[in-house]
């Protein structure tokens, strides 16, 4: 570059370098107007003859501004009485701009081709574009409310146009129609059997509900409306396992081949699933299933504390007739226990205290029995009845007993002795003992029936 002079500023011979090629020549004045009116920037890269690179317009310019102080510095040289000999200056042969890329021109019969075949490419992609965009409707059908329609396009999205099938039940309010309906683009034939999940269907009986149905998935839906029960006689809102088989599939019209034009459908589908058979949806179910799951409880709890008063009552039943007998016994013993010569004086009282005392109690007492396992059958409780027919037999039996030990002090003619007394006494012990061995084991066998029932 030692050849190159920089102090010339009107020369014409900058070259300003462009991605396509190259602009000039201009002096430096005309570039630094350029770079003045925002034409250029300082960054912009120009090239003069004697110089073996390009370099930036600012490197340049700072030069162009050292020029004055390079020029005194020749004219000392120039007044020095001896100046030494300076090294030739070597020569520099003329070159030219750097060659750059040049923008290639078309010929006309590109351009033209172009003309067409940008058209198609638009017109393709444009189609293609069109088919890819989410597309899922499904018409409202007849028994479909205006609810169920919309839950149906809110909880279903095109997912692809090759998704698989995987099925949303929706139910209309009676519960007559059954809709399976998936985002897939399958036509397919469908067979579907239903079971009901055990404690898991909206009612308060303990029942179980299965039934078998079948029909055509077409246009995202399965129409469900004919019902082969097997147990039971409809559907009972609730939860449901599902057994579903579709056959025989099919791309369900003509953008699901044509997006899927190196692909076929699966032929079979087989799954099962837990679906739940309600018109107001899963959430509205969930609520409902856990408010009568807890109604369920404490139903149960209700009936478990009436079961236990229950067995309670009844234990307490015989041990007052327990209690009787023994009263019964004792007031024998002691009439007889008195002086031989006043038996049948004594007789008529005894007799009178037994009927106002016991007789009318065992009377009362198998009443209200009666009474209370009445009250118990018309609250479903009629499996009680047998426990009714066991106190009232066994009230009975120790009145009867009762009173023919009564007769046969009456019937008594002659004047009885100690010893006869004593006779008496051992026979009453031993009607009255086999009584109470006869209600202890229907105590023990009331104690073993409530362990079994609870």
């Amino acid at each position: 570059m030692s050849n190159f002079e920089w102090t010339d500023k009107d020369s014409v011979k900058w070259f300003i370098l462009m991605p396509g090629g190259h602009e000039g020549p201009y002096s430096l004045e005309k570039l630094m107007t350029l770079l003045e009116r925002k034409k250029i920037s300082h960054e912009v890269k120009i090239w003069a003859e004697g110089l073996t690179e390009a370099i930036s317009l600012k490197i340049v310019l700072e030069r162009s501004y050292e020029l004055p102080q390079v020029e005194k510095e020749i004219e000392k040289i120039e007044q020095t009485e001896t100046i030494d000999e300076l090294p030739p200056i070597p020569e520099v042969e003329e070159t030219s701009p750097p060659d750059l890329p040049v923008e290639k021109k078309l010929r006309p019969f590109q351009v033209s081709g172009l003309k067409f075949l940008i058209p198609f490419i638009v017109l393709i992609g444009g189609t293609f574009l069109f088919l890819r965009k989410d597309q899922f409707s499904i018409p409202r059908l007849s028994k479909m409310s205006l609810e169920i329609h919309e839950r149906i396009l809110k909880e279903n999205e095109f997912e692809g146009w090759s998704k698989n099938i995987f099925f949303r039940e929706y139910l209309p309010l009676d519960h007559s129609h059954i809709w399976l309906v998936t985002s897939g683009y399958q036509k397919c034939e469908v067979e579907a059997s239903f079971t009901s999940i055990i404690d898991k269907l909206l009612t308060f009986k303990e029942e179980k509900i299965s039934f078998k149905t079948k029909g055509s998935l077409s246009g995202h839906v399965v129409e469900l409306s004919s019902f082969d029960f097997i147990q039971g006689n409809k559907i009972v809102p609730g939860l449901y396992e599902m057994d579903i088989k579709a056959t025989a599939c099919t791309w369900d019209g003509v953008k699901p081949k044509v997006m899927n034009f190196f692909k076929e459908p699966e032929k079979e589908y087989i799954g099962r699933i837990k679906v739940i058979l309600f018109s107001k949806g899963a959430i509205q179910y969930n609520l409902a299933i856990e408010n009568l799951l807890r109604k369920k409880v404490e139903l149960k709890e209700r009936a478990k504390s009436q079961e236990t008063l229950f067995w309670q009552d009844l234990t307490q039943k015989f041990q007052t007739l327990e209690a009787i007998s023994l009263q019964i016994e004792q007031h024998l013993l002691d009439f007889l226990e008195r002086e031989p010569k006043s038996f049948k004086r004594n007789t008529k009282t005894m007799v009178e205290g037994y009927s106002k005392k016991f007789g009318s109690f065992l009377t009362s007492f198998v009443v209200e029995n009666k009474n209370y396992f009445k009250n118990l059958d018309e609250k479903g409780s009629s499996r009680k009845r047998n426990y009714e027919l066991m106190v009232r037999l066994t009230s009975k039996k120790i009145g009867l007993e009762s009173m023919k030990l009564i007769e046969e002090f009456l019937s008594v003619k002659k004047t009885l002795s100690r010893k006869d007394l004593t006779t008496f006494s051992r026979k009453v012990r031993k009607k009255f003992s086999d009584l109470k061995i006869e209600i202890s084991e229907k105590l023990i066998q009331i104690s073993k029936d409530q362990e079994i029932r609870e």
